[in-house]
């Protein structure tokens, strides 16, 4: 790790230096910037002119730099580079014939370019008969063209990094999977601060210029003792991919600014005895809105699957339906659920099996609900409750395997323990209403600092 982080320095440093590469007319000291939108305080200033200069890029009153790259104009400068600053390079026999794009006629700036690209595989039609050389390029494009690229000019990339999962990495278009991993290794692109790559986003005119202008500059780094490389064959990195997880969804729920009352008016909360306090305070005070509860005593999931337990809908009906059902019927768009305390004593695996099913029959009953998975609360120091099968330390191990289900299924999960545990992990005193007894159950305090917390931990995707 320690030697690839060395290689980047050098790396960013030769990249960050003035042209490596002369212009192939010679001299380039008589040169002027022709871009009057092209000012020394651009970052992308080097790169554009630099570009400018070995003809690569064309010259015009204005880059427009903010702009979206084209499919056209990328073929173009890469095809200026190999008949100009690489046309001393030996040239491999073309792979297919020469193309008939309908878009792309002979007096089109682009024709010599775009038969060039596509004769040697670089980049194919957008359909059987049209190349669309006005089409902006995405990042995934561009890096699938410029590895191809390198390939073909036989320029060797030193690999700067290690190969890194970027966020999005599993949204990447198979075909673009290896040349993104190359062009990362390699220092020609890298992510965004917050750790996506964003394959569909497009690149600008100036971006463009600099990943183009880092591949040109690296045909001509020598190449240092003890460097690896970066494989450019077609599909070399793929394999990292099979072991890539998608992480661009979070189920643990971060805190945050209190959200508002109202986002609750949607939701429908089913639990046991332990939210049934929940329920009640809540009834009394509107602190949750318009929230709906879907509660019974000693009600978990085994005994929910079996019929044996079941929340009242609606209430005073005497009728018991399913779950999913009841669910249903609320009309809710987001049900938290907090279950297990009655089952974890049957062991975590018939636990977490149960409350699977339960939470899968909803979602299939209910397309498009979200479901948000509030852990078991802690048992107090007192509890009679307290046993070998059911205690504290099950209870945590029962909610981690929850949260990793959670991760897995895409349901959010809210770490409502954390704001009950005390120093040793009990359930706290002055929450308890049962502390010397069960033990588990909460007070009116204890239900005001539960509803603060739901109000600061609201899935800000679902807001």
């Amino acid at each position: 790790m320690k030697q690839a982080i060395s290689w980047f320095l050098v790396f960013m440093i030769l990249f960050s230096a003035g042209s490596l590469l002369r212009d192939p007319k010679g001299s380039s000291k008589d040169w002027e910037n022709p871009y009057i939108d092209v000012t020394q305080d651009l970052w992308s200033y080097q790169y554009i002119t630099e570009l400018n200069k070995a003809g690569v890029i064309p010259s015009s009153e204005k880059f427009q730099r903010e702009q979206e790259e084209t499919r056209g104009n990328l073929v173009l400068y890469l095809y200026n580079m190999d008949t100009g600053v690489f046309a001393k390079r030996e040239k491999q026999e073309p792979v297919q014939e020469t193309p008939s794009f309908s878009d792309v006629d002979k007096d089109s700036p682009y024709y010599e370019a775009v038969c060039w690209a596509y004769e040697n595989g670089l980049v194919g039609g957008t359909t059987d008969t049209t190349f669309s050389p006005d089409s902006a390029v995405t990042r995934q494009q561009v890096c699938t063209i410029l590895a191809r690229f390198a390939q073909l000019e036989k320029i060797s990339l030193i690999q700067v990094v290690e190969p890194d999962q970027f966020k999005d990495s599993l949204y990447i278009q198979d075909y673009a999977r290896s040349g993104v991993t190359a062009c990362q290794m390699a220092g020609i692109v890298k992510g965004y601060e917050n750790g996506f790559f964003y394959p569909e986003n497009t690149m600008t005119r100036e971006e463009c210029a600099a990943v183009v202008y880092r591949v040109m500059t690296a045909s001509e780094m020598q190449i240092p003792e003890g460097a690896s490389l970066v494989d450019l064959t077609p599909g070399a990195y793929d394999s990292l991919y099979d072991n890539y997880q998608d992480i661009t969804f979070t189920a643990l729920v971060p805190e945050s600014e209190e959200g508002p009352v109202s986002f609750f008016d949607q939701a429908v909360f089913i639990g046991d005895s332990i939210s049934m306090t929940l329920e009640a305070y809540c009834n009394a005070s509107g602190a949750l809105g318009g929230a709906q509860f879907l509660c019974a005593g000693s009600m978990s999931p085994t005994n929910m699957l079996s019929g044996k337990i079941l929340p009242e809908y609606p209430k005073g009906s005497g009728q018991k339906p399913a779950i999913e059902e009841s669910v249903a019927a609320t009309g809710a768009k987001v049900v938290y659920v907090m279950l297990g305390m009655d089952n974890i004593a049957y062991g975590i695996e018939k636990a977490t099996g149960d409350y699977l099913t339960i939470l899968n029959n909803i979602q299939t009953a209910n397309p498009g609900v979200q479901i948000v998975v509030q852990s078991v609360t802690p048992m107090s120091d007192a509890s009679t409750s307290y046993s070998e099968k059911l205690n504290n330390e099950q209870i945590n191990a029962f909610n981690e395997t929850m949260k990793e289900y959670c991760q897995t299924n895409r349901w959010y999960y809210v770490d409502v323990a954390e704001a009950f545990r005390d120093e040793e992990g009990f359930l706290k005193k002055e929450y308890c209403s049962d502390y010397s007894t069960m033990g588990m159950h909460f007070t009116y305090d204890g239900a005001k600092v539960w509803v603060q917390y739901l109000k600061t931990h609201i899935p800000q995707d679902l807001l």
